[in-house]
């Protein structure tokens, strides 16, 4: 392997740590731009060169390397033009959300940025959604569970990106002028003392206020039922949409609807006679029953603009500067600590959150740590002679030795990793040293 810069190491996870057996079912399809892009490479001849593999590898190492967010998210992360990286960030998703992906291009303007979706199914990955054009992708959820989006540019292009995953509200609100704040009661909760659950969600609003379509369809029932009273159903995309106590129905059986079209108005009829008027929203699916509403209908709170001075110290080395450092899963203090970090431990910041930094350390693992606990400030610990060739741990960051000619001259310790010491030559020039 050729000799690769420090930088270099901690931004290219190493095999030894990337491989825990997560296995590619579909790695994308034929008409997918970052499958068309690698063929294209291996077409150039690009495969059988340093730069071109790296970059292959970086798109799936980064499969196996993920980092764990929550929803709705964004950070500033920099790229490295000539150090070909991707990044993968897992969040949870639940059926009936619209996931929105950004990925803003802010230093540079030109180069493609890939943009691929999987979904995970316990150690497998499934290429589900990818972005044909821009920078871009949004989709709807079918399957509950845990999704992940790949991020990766073109080679030589990169610089300052800005990325945000966040989720809208896949239908309309069945009630014109609210939206899922005002829903009152929510789905699964006890009625009849316990003996059945609501099957849906209850919006209220004065008597006579105009419920509307959620989504393009058909009319498929108008009818009444000793629970629902006054009911409209309404077909579109494998689910039944069910509005139910309503005043008045302004529809009928097979009517083409569009969203926003209204179908009836708000009331208290069937078992809500005693109640305020309200609208009874439910959504079934054939061959599993009442699905939750809310998820189709909730939005993401707007996240606030980032500070782009963050991106100062980006992609650059940093060290703990407090005792102990909790590096967390998810840039939260509630979020499970997964390794605690002594005092001038060395790592990278990738991104920066919030005031959180998403960080990678030496030996490949990615994590969150508070801004207060690192620096980016690499003052001198102690001076050693530099008196032999420096020897690396087999599968611990594959680094140079000392070149010749800076044997019998003085290096500054600067940072540590585990039993590692990390050396700067007097050229400025970043080395790995056993204790």
């Amino acid at each position: 392997m050729k000799a690769r810069s420090l930088l270099q190491l901690l931004l290219l996870p190493t095999l030894l740590f990337s491989c825990n057996g997560t296995k590619i079912d579909k790695l994308l399809g034929s008409s997918s731009p970052y499958k068309d892009y690698e063929n294209s490479l291996k077409k150039a001849g690009m495969e059988g060169y340093a730069l071109g593999k790296d970059w292959i590898e970086a798109g799936e190492n980064a499969l196996s390397n993920p980092s764990s967010i929550s929803l709705p998210y964004q950070e500033v992360t920099r790229f490295e033009n000539a150090i070909p990286q991707a990044i993968f960030l897992e969040y949870s998703v639940t059926e009936g959300q619209e996931i929105e992906i950004i990925v803003e291009q802010v230093s540079q303007q030109s180069g493609k940025v890939f943009i691929d979706v999987f979904e995970r199914k316990e150690e497998n990955l499934k290429n589900i959604h990818f972005a044909k054009e821009g920078t871009s992708l949004t989709y709807q959820v079918s399957n509950s569970g845990v999704n992940g989006v790949r991020i990766q540019p073109e080679l030589f292009h990169g610089g300052i990106i800005q990325i945000a995953v966040t989720y809208n509200a896949s239908l309309t609100f069945p009630i014109e002028g609210k939206n899922h704040q005002s829903i009152g009661s929510f789905f699964g909760v006890a009625r009849d003392g316990g003996a059945r659950k609501h099957e849906g969600i209850d919006v209220f609003a004065p008597k006579g206020t105009p419920v509307v379509a959620v989504a393009e369809g058909r009319i498929s029932r108008v009818g009444s039922n000793r629970l629902g009273g006054k009911t409209v159903s309404l077909s579109s995309g494998g689910y039944s949409y069910y509005f139910a106590h309503l005043d008045s129905q302004l529809v009928s059986i097979g009517q083409k609807i569009k969203p926003g079209d209204t179908l009836g108005l708000v009331g208290n009829t069937g078992n809500a006679v005693t109640t305020p008027p309200h609208l009874h929203f439910g959504i079934y699916k054939p061959g599993r029953g009442a699905v939750d509403p809310f998820p189709f209908l909730a939005k993401a709170k707007q996240l606030p603009e980032p500070n782009m001075g963050d991106s100062i110290n980006l992609g650059t080395l940093h060290k703990i500067i407090v005792p102990k450092a909790n590096l967390r899963q998810e840039p939260s203090t509630q979020s499970s600590a997964i390794s605690q970090l002594p005092t001038n431990t060395v790592v990278i910041a990738l991104a920066k959150t919030s005031d959180w930094f998403r960080v990678r350390l030496p030996d490949g693992m990615n994590g969150y740590l508070h801004q207060n606990l690192i620096s980016p400030d690499l003052t001198s610990l102690a001076t050693i002679a530099l008196d032999n060739a420096i020897t690396l741990k087999e599968g611990f960051l594959d680094g140079n030795s000392f070149p010749s000619n800076l044997i019998g001259k003085e290096a500054e310790v600067v940072g540590e990793f585990g039993s590692h010491r990390m050396l700067k030559s007097e050229s400025g020039a970043f080395y790995w040293a056993l204790d």
